[in-house]
């Protein structure tokens, strides 16, 4: 006797390991989500402490995948696109609403170049060939979507930082800071990825100690320790350039 297909269907089944990077995965676009919400209400410190939350989900899912050997077609477009929403979405509008709204169309003109820069973003960065030269595999393609949804709200963080100051609440600069950071995600300049490197073991307890002192500067002074890696991402891109052309002529001259 043959079991009915729809039987069937019923019976399949998914491991925990296959829920939980994608559990992790709706936590990030709940946090982000949220974020929008406190921002109607012009609680500002929780935008960014939002924004922050889903980043760190965003970070570990992927890892949790890969840990958990779950990786899926399925997993890669639900975080893509929650991402778009995270940090496309969410930031425009946050920005939008503190800033631009009371400015006109080239304000929300300003925002929606943002929005549709980190889609346009994760559409390469899902299309890309998976199979990148050895040189490449340290570097992201331009600024990531989460680095550029932190980078974005650096005006917020000012404001919160510093109290009351007129140009992180001023329209221009405001958008201009979007503008800037649609075209770092959409450019083609090399960024450091961060997945496979490595560090000499002479470095690891001084690196351990730095880390440590950062994160209890966060403890102590969040905005303060967000600014400072916010300024110590930006300071990483010229490197990253630097690192990428030496690594790719080094490849080819191998190669060759």
């Amino acid at each position: 006797m043959t079991v009915p297909q729809s039987r069937k269907r019923f019976r399949i089944q998914v491991s925990m390991n296959w829920m939980i990077p994608n559990i992790i995965t709706i936590a990030s676009l709940i946090s982000g989500l949220t974020a929008l919400r406190f921002a109607l209400d012009d609680k500002w410190h929780m935008v960014v402490g939002l924004v922050t939350l889903s980043a760190i989900f965003d970070a570990l899912d992927g890892r949790t995948a890969r840990l958990l050997r779950s990786t899926s077609a399925f997993g890669g477009a639900l975080d893509s696109l929650c991402d778009v929403v995270v940090f496309g979405v969410v930031p425009g509008l946050c920005l939008y609403l503190w800033a631009l709204q009371d400015h006109g169309s080239l304000a929300w003109a300003a925002a929606l170049f943002y929005v549709v820069c980190i889609a346009l973003r994760l559409a390469r960065f899902d299309s890309e060939l998976p199979d990148k030269p050895d040189f490449a595999k340290d570097f992201f393609t331009g600024i990531p979507s989460p680095a550029a949804g932190l980078l974005v709200i650096l005006p917020l963080v000012i404001d919160l930082q510093f109290g009351g100051v007129p140009a992180a609440r001023a329209a221009f600069p405001v958008a201009l800071v979007l503008v800037i950071c649609g075209v770092g995600a959409v450019c083609t300049l090399p960024t450091f990825a961060g997945k496979t490197m490595k560090i000499p073991s002479y470095y690891a307890l001084p690196t351990l100690a730095i880390i440590a002192l950062v994160v209890g500067l966060a403890v102590v002074e969040p905005w303060a320790a967000y600014l400072l890696l916010a300024g110590l991402y930006l300071t990483s891109i010229p490197f990253a350039l630097v690192a990428y052309g030496r690594r790719k002529q080094r490849y080819f001259s191998v190669t060759d």
